[in-house]
């Protein structure tokens, strides 16, 4: 008679072999991106950020009629309210991505670097987010606003 049909197992990969090698590369992948999502500046996001809180506070003395203030440090920002004691900062610090710099006028020990009063008007200020060569501001004179490039 013929010759009997054998099937060879031991040529290519199995599924469970295939499934394997795409987790692994997924896994590759998703590192990958990240560590590159963390080269990029983060001077958008800071300026954001900021933006974001400065315009909450200013909203907030406004509508509460009570001062407001944003204290500014190389490690991030802290947001605080003026009490009869004095002023509250908040513990949370909200943190920067970069290097951050403020140019205002000088403050006493434990006031906040920004202050925002009932009527809308802040401190002038202006301050820089930056990493190497790469440089974003923020400023406002007290009266006009927040207007960041």
């Amino acid at each position: 008679m013929g010759r009997a049909i054998t099937s060879d197992n031991s040529a290519g990969f199995s599924l469970i072999e295939l499934l394997i090698a795409v987790a692994v590369m997924a896994v590759l992948a998703v590192g990958a991106s990240l560590s590159i999502g963390r080269m990029q500046s983060g001077i958008p996001q800071d300026q954001a950020l900021f933006q974001r809180n400065f315009d909450r506070l200013k909203e907030l003395a406004i509508t509460s009629g009570q001062r407001r203030g944003m204290k500014i440090t190389p490690k991030g920002m802290q947001l605080a309210t003026r009490t009869p004691q004095g002023w509250q900062v908040s513990e949370q610090i909200l943190n920067w991505r970069d290097k951050v710099t403020i140019t205002s006028r000088p403050v006493p020990a434990n006031a906040p670097d920004l202050e925002f009063l009932a009527n809308g008007e802040t401190t002038a200020f202006t301050i820089a987010f930056s990493r190497k060569d790469n440089v974003g501001r923020c400023q406002s004179d007290g009266f006009l606003g927040l207007t960041c490039e």
